[in-house]
């Protein structure tokens, strides 16, 4: 027993080595993604402040996610082809003729509450009977404008951006749906390849027992297992055969399951209906879709000569264009109501989905890796070096509090 006792207080500690550094490998990988997608606003200021780096690049990283990975798949016109146009025009047809009273009734009450109020029952109801006739041949028009010039309404980069700025957290809930297993993968190897490298440190500072093996050994740690990490996830990116083994980047071979994952998050979370409507009516080209939707409206009371005759005989001129930019506005009120229906969101979800989900899931694997990789890209030298850097101070904490003694009592050429 004694002998066993001094041989564990003779070599103890350099069994330990291989068990610390696999604690530092994963603890420097798992602070190296926490940096990635955290803190989400800026905290400190320079040089000791830090942002994520995804949330300080939101920018680049969203739009860069339509201009290459969707914008590949054929872009914003795909997407419209995906989504059924008669569905729409019905949903919207249903929903809205029960509506039609109640807003006729409004706008005439705002814009001339005596006359309206004067008028008989069964004129009031004619009234309903042709705005809901016209109702229905104005939404096919108009479906079919906004379907044929939908990219020029519509900027899905500005819709992207704008979503993911307003909600910071969006784009790493993405990145964690598509790559959770990776990101793991990434923390967890570190521990193994940590403790690889220990075993190679334990011997080198057995037999060359300077004062820097620990401390360069710990660097080595920080950095390399979270470099090896990263090239595993995406190397190789094309199948590589040897013998009855194929080889392919962890990312990458997961391509269908992850053209799923992200075709639902786009989807359910980003291009809902009521975002669409959204940057349709308020974004940078609402100019656009005002004046589409203002002729629409305008043909729309003017297809039927006797009632606006009647309209305008009672209104005046001036009357009769408020009550036109009236109707407008009635009309953009009840479209973003709709837009927020569930049921519908869901429906229209549903048919971008699938779409999305092929043609990611056929995509070369070279094309597929951006859909994440430029975010394990950007600034990666930093947090490698942050990583060496809290490596290495392991390595000091090691060569302090194992073999001080040592240390003092042999100076600094040998512990």
């Amino acid at each position: 027993m004694e002998q066993l006792n001094a041989w564990f207080s003779a070599y103890g500690s350099y069994l330990l080595i291989p068990f610390i550094a696999a604690a530092a490998g994963w603890g420097t990988n798992w602070l190296a993604i926490k940096m990635t997608f955290y803190p989400l606003r800026p905290i400190g200021k320079f040089p000791f402040g830090w942002q994520g780096v995804v949330p300080s690049h939101i920018r680049k990283f969203a739009g860069g996610m339509i201009d290459t990975t969707i914008g590949r798949i054929g872009g914003l016109p795909a997407i419209v082809d995906a989504v059924d146009m008669d569905e729409v025009k019905t949903y919207f047809l249903e929903t809205a003729t029960p509506m039609i009273a109640e807003a006729v009734h409004g706008l005439m009450r705002e814009r001339n509450r005596i006359l309206w109020e004067n008028l008989p029952a069964p004129t009031k109801k004619l009234v309903f009977q042709v705005v809901e006739q016209e109702l229905n041949e104005g939404i096919d028009s108009l479906a079919t404008d906004i379907h044929d010039h939908f990219e020029r309404l519509l900027d899905l980069r500005e819709l992207v951006v704008r979503k993911c700025e307003e909600n910071p957290d969006l784009l790493n809930r993405m990145v964690f749906a598509c790559a959770s297993k990776e990101l793991s993968f990434l923390v967890y190897s570190g521990a193994f390849f940590g403790f690889g490298f220990g075993v190679v440190q334990a011997l080198v500072w057995y037999f060359l027992p300077q004062w820097w093996v620990l401390p360069f050994f710990g660097f080595l740690v920080g950095t390399l297992t979270n470099w090896i990490a990263i090239q595993l996830i995406f190397t190789p990116v094309d199948p590589v055969k040897v013998g009855p083994f194929v080889f392919q980047g962890l990312f990458l071979k997961r391509q269908a399951e992850i053209s799923r994952e992200f075709s639902r998050v786009f989807t359910e979370e980003l291009l809902t209906a009521r975002e669409v409507v959204h940057t349709l009516i308020h974004g940078s080209r609402n100019a656009r879709t005002l004046a589409m939707l203002r002729t629409h409206v305008s043909d729309i009371m003017e297809s039927n000569l006797i009632v606006q005759l009647l309209t305008q005989a009672a209104m005046g001129p001036e009357g009769y264009a408020d009550l036109k930019d009236a109707a407008l506005q009635t009309a953009i009120q009840y479209t973003e109501e709709l837009s927020e229906d569930s049921g519908f969101n869901r429906m229209q979800a549903e048919a971008v989905q699938g779409m999305l989900n092929e043609r990611l899931a056929s995509q070369p694997p070279r094309e597929f890796q951006d859909l994440v990789r430029p975010i394990f890209h950007e600034d990666e030298w930093i947090l490698v070096a942050i990583g060496g850097a809290l490596g290495a101070l392991v390595g000091w904490g090691q060569l302090v509090l194992m073999f001080g003694e040592r240390l003092v009592a042999g100076g600094l050429g040998a512990a």
